[in-house]
């Protein structure tokens, strides 16, 4: 058995609807914890084959022997945006996009992706490039941090915490995922059980990491990449991301895709009550399967 804190999301709904074909080609864009790939691998015959792609080297370093002695498997360290590059057009039977970050990643305080411990402020998925979320918090001016906080995070009160940043930087630089929470803390009213600094610590990471413009990319590359009948299934996890994939299934907002998408059943699928139960993480996931159509 695969050994980590993650639990992959939805993976009889993403099993169901995306491997039709046990001696298909298949690309996991987000190996995580290697959840979904792990099932992927245990669907498809010999004659099967699995690429999975992740940019966080860390979650590479150590490849359980379940991939590493299985020769229908591929890793690739790179972004999935990248993924035209890897593949031919119209090699792939079904692409999977899970979409955010992993608990693996998120309960690692040293990875700053959490308000729930204290740690660096980094956020980067890829810690080996880009600016980390305490070098832009500390330098970005008082108008981009509420942009991003209102565009990124619907977080209503952008202004006073964006205001309350640039007031506490004056004083001393904010370094760590609790001062940069209490500062947020301290301008929003707690009216439900979400943390207050749920939107905002979204908001952030999806900036650091560029997650909407990825998301974009790697949707247009998977179009060209699929072959025809070919299944492209996407895990969304908040209301902008899932309206970016409705969108791209329409056939709306493309950069200069034309291929046309139907919808396998559903237009979307959610978490089972037993499944939330069970991992509460999942509760807020939006799975979205459609059918390239030639």
């Amino acid at each position: 058995m695969i050994k980590a804190t993650h639990e992959a999301v939805m993976v009889d709904e993403v099993l169901e609807n995306l491997v039709f074909k046990q001696n298909g080609k298949y690309v996991d864009c987000t190996f995580g914890a290697g959840g979904h790939s792990h099932e992927i691998l245990k669907k498809i015959d010999r004659k099967g084959f699995l690429t999975s792609i992740e940019k966080d080297e860390r979650a590479t370093k150590n490849l359980p022997i379940e991939f590493r002695d299985d020769s229908r498997f591929k890793l690739i360290n790179d972004s999935f945006s990248n993924l035209r590059m890897f593949f031919e057009v119209e090699e792939i039977d079904g692409i999977l996009i899970d979409l955010g970050i992993s608990s693996t990643q998120l309960d690692d305080p040293l990875r700053g992706f959490s308000f729930q411990s204290n740690g660096p402020l980094d956020m980067r998925i890829d810690t080996t490039k880009g600016k980390t979320a305490a070098e832009w918090i500390n330098s970005a001016s008082n108008q981009e941090i509420a942009d991003v906080l209102w565009s990124l995070g619907q977080e209503r009160a952008s202004r006073r915490i964006a205001l309350k940043i640039c007031e506490f930087r004056e004083k001393k630089s904010i370094e760590s995922t609790k001062e940069l929470a209490d500062l947020i803390v301290s301008c929003v009213y707690k009216k439900t059980k979400k943390h207050p600094a749920t939107n905002s610590f979204r908001a952030i990471r999806m900036f650091i990491n560029n997650e909407i413009e990825e998301l974009q990319k790697v949707l247009e590359a998977a179009s060209y990449v699929l072959c025809c009948g070919g299944r492209l299934a996407v895990i969304s996890f908040h209301s902008m991301e899932d309206r970016i994939v409705k969108r791209f299934f329409q056939g709306k907002d493309r950069i200069e895709s034309k291929v046309k998408f139907e919808y396998m059943k559903d237009k979307f699928f959610k978490p089972t009550a037993k499944e939330i139960s069970i991992n509460p993480r999942s509760r807020s996931a939006i799975l979205r399967v459609a059918e390239k159509v030639c």
